[in-house]
């Protein structure tokens, strides 16, 4: 197997390796993958850097050697295995979302919504960075461009809500402004024919401080749910004077 790795601007190094040494080092990213799905985030680091010494061209394994180190919240070096991943392969779509979310965990949010944004310029079918380019938005206090996002996450993947990781990708959830974020959750399940769900969204949203109580009854979309006792019950509680 020959990689192409990238030294320096416009200069390439080009290495070969050995089928027997590919060999090896696949079995040992077995291993890593293995640790990985089972949460020993340490030792699956160890194993990617010694397959990686093999086969350092290998992006996906950069990518997943940043996950192991994301998932131990060592950021920086989790940036820095992304980057790698990217650099040898800059239409590697999971390495930009990748660096998007490590940017949002530093409150980086422009550069989070940069990094989305090339991601799915790359594979813009992807519900996960569209989702994850919705929650940078809602940290930027861009309410309507997060729903967007949001709702164009749902119309891929209905379930993306309900999951918090892929395979090559991590899924960053909100972190901030979370009472406005559940108020538009609840208004994209009502819009799509989930009233229940979406009234579990309105009573998170009121829970965590969600307060303009007009966006719910007057808003034509929420009808079904405005007169709902469990809604009216909460509304009525926020209302009440502070003892």
């Amino acid at each position: 197997m020959v990689w192409i790795l990238p030294i320096a601007a416009g200069r390439e190094k080009v290495t070969t390796v050995p089928p027997e040494k590919m060999a090896e080092a696949s079995q040992i990213a077995k291993r890593a993958d293995s640790m990985l799905a089972r949460k020993f985030f340490e030792d699956a680091a160890l194993e990617y850097q010694k397959a990686l010494a093999i086969t350092p061209g290998d992006h996906v394994m950069q990518n997943k050697l940043g996950i192991a180190y994301h998932q131990l919240q060592n950021l920086e070096m989790a940036k820095k295995q992304y980057d790698r991943a990217r650099k040898i392969n800059p239409k590697y779509h999971e390495a930009w979302n990748n660096l998007g979310t490590v940017n949002y965990s530093l409150k980086k949010y422009k550069r989070a919504v940069k990094d989305y944004r090339k991601a799915l310029e790359i594979n813009p079918e992807s519900a996960t960075t569209h989702h994850n380019l919705g929650a940078a938005y809602f940290a930027m206090k861009k309410y309507e461009e997060g729903f967007a996002s949001y709702a164009e996450a749902f119309r891929l993947d209905p379930t993306i809500l309900d999951r918090i990781s892929t395979r090559g990708t991590i899924i960053r959830t909100a972190e901030v402004n979370q009472g406005i974020q559940n108020f538009y959750l609840a208004k994209l399940f009502v819009t799509n024919g989930q009233p229940e769900k979406a009234l579990t969204y309105l009573l998170k949203a009121l829970e965590t401080g969600f307060s303009d109580y007009e966006k719910i009854t007057k808003d034509p979309v929420f009808k079904v749910l405005a007169q709902d006792e469990r809604l009216t019950r909460m509304i009525s509680q926020k209302n009440e004077p502070a003892p």
